[in-house]
């Protein structure tokens, strides 16, 4: 999945764990324009996700992360910049 911008300075470990605060690191915190690219990536993961799987509406979202206690496991897929999965 591609984006519009370098996933690279949002994300620096291999796997990153996200919880409500969309904080990925010490790069994102009290950086919100930051969170908002981890929440649009969050947000169009989830579209995808619901797409692939035929919903009607997506399951994850970065609104329903923030108001629960759960947490999202991202991996990034190599090196190449925009490319991110779960």
């Amino acid at each position: 999945m591609e984006f519009p911008f370098d996933i690279n300075q949002l994300f620096s470990e291999r796997i990153s764990i996200l919880d409500h605060t969309l904080v990925a690191g010490r790069k994102s915190a009290g950086r919100p324009d930051l969170q908002a690219q981890i929440a649009s990536i969050i947000d169009e993961l989830g579209r995808a996700s619901a797409k692939a799987q035929q919903l009607t509406a997506p399951i994850t979202s970065a609104s329903k992360l923030q108001s629960s206690s759960h947490q999202l496991y991202l991996l990034q897929h190599g090196q190449s910049n925009g490319s991110i999965c779960i």
